[in-house]
């Protein structure tokens, strides 16, 4: 009788173990699930970003200006999980080329910013690894600042990115001085993310702007001084 009560206990420990071992295993998933931070939904929150940069001067703009720095703010809304709208400003600095005229020697500095509305368009929303497009409209201020001119006396300077233009000649201290101009522009990009806690997410992203400059007339006929820039930035988004 002690056998068959024996066998009995054993047979029920049996059976029980694989609920038990299941409970276990469960418990050990629920503790690594909260280890391991979830991305929590995004659509319908704000967001905001900062970052700093490298800017590339291209095409016309490349020859009268070198590559500058940049730092970047902007707050945005998520609309749906992977579209959102984004504010941003931007301030970057150049420092001018001193070859731009021949028998002549330029000192300067020419400082753009920038305020812009973008859509934010999310390829892969969800995840570690992110990335998305962007782009939209904004508003451009750039100043140009000649502080040295070394070279002959008088010369004729014509140079709509300088935003100075004057076909006959003029003294040089009528070309240092500082000038400025507002205008529309345009811009458009794609960026790489990846999240490090929760929704807050380090990215790289490249943004071509494109700038429509004031129109001038020069000796061989009018010319817009049309920005483009190409601002490669590295930043943070929470």
């Amino acid at each position: 009788m002690s056998r068959y009560f024996a066998m009995s206990a054993l047979l029920a420990t049996l059976l029980a173990a694989p609920p038990a071992l299941g409970g276990a295993l469960r418990q050990s998933a629920e503790s690594t699930a909260g280890f391991i931070e979830e991305e929590p939904p995004v659509a319908g929150s704000f967001t905001f970003n900062l970052g700093i940069g490298i800017v590339f001067p291209t095409f016309e703009t490349n020859s009268r200006f070198k590559e500058g720095w940049a730092f970047l703010l902007g707050a945005g809304y998520h609309l749906t999980e992977r579209i959102g709208v984004v504010a941003e400003y931007q301030y970057s600095d150049y420092d001018l080329k001193s070859d731009l005229l021949a028998d002549s020697s330029f000192s300067g500095d020419h400082i753009m910013q920038y305020g812009d509305l973008n859509l934010l368009i999310g390829l892969a929303p969800r995840g570690r690894f992110g990335l998305y497009l962007t782009g939209g409209p904004g508003l451009y201020y750039r100043k140009v600042e000649v502080t040295q001119f070394a070279g002959t006396a008088i010369v004729p300077v014509c140079d709509p990115w300088l935003l100075f233009c004057d076909s006959e000649v003029v003294p040089v201290d009528a070309v240092i001085g500082s000038r400025s101009t507002t205008d529309f522009g345009l811009n458009g990009g794609v960026g790489v993310s990846y999240r490090i806690y929760g929704p807050m997410r380090v990215y790289l992203e490249a943004r071509y702007h494109y700038i429509f400059g004031p129109e001038y007339s020069t000796p061989t006929g009018s010319r817009r001084a049309n920005g483009q820039y190409l601002p490669i930035n590295l930043g943070l988004r929470f």
